[in-house]
């Protein structure tokens, strides 16, 4: 083998560990944002049931009052 593929073969070796690095930088990165967004997803999810709850809540007393007064107009 010629130094000359020898040192073609090294500059290919090295270049594929350049961009292995380079994927694995990449991929952290990917990770960290990930994470981050599975937060802010969970806080919304969060946020949105507490808001569905309230929905709910003033569903229900808005249903007692209206048979309160169904009531009170059948009684009178």
């Amino acid at each position: 083998m010629s130094l000359e593929l020898l040192n073609q073969l090294e500059a290919k070796v090295q270049t594929t560990l350049d961009s292995l690095e380079m994927l694995r930088m990449e991929m952290d990165e990917l990770k960290q944002e990930n994470t981050i967004l599975r937060n802010e997803k969970q806080a919304w999810e969060a946020r949105l049931g507490q808001l569905l709850s309230k929905f709910s809540e003033l569903e229900a007393t808005a249903q007692d009052e209206s048979a309160s007064l169904e009531d009170e107009t059948l009684e009178d």
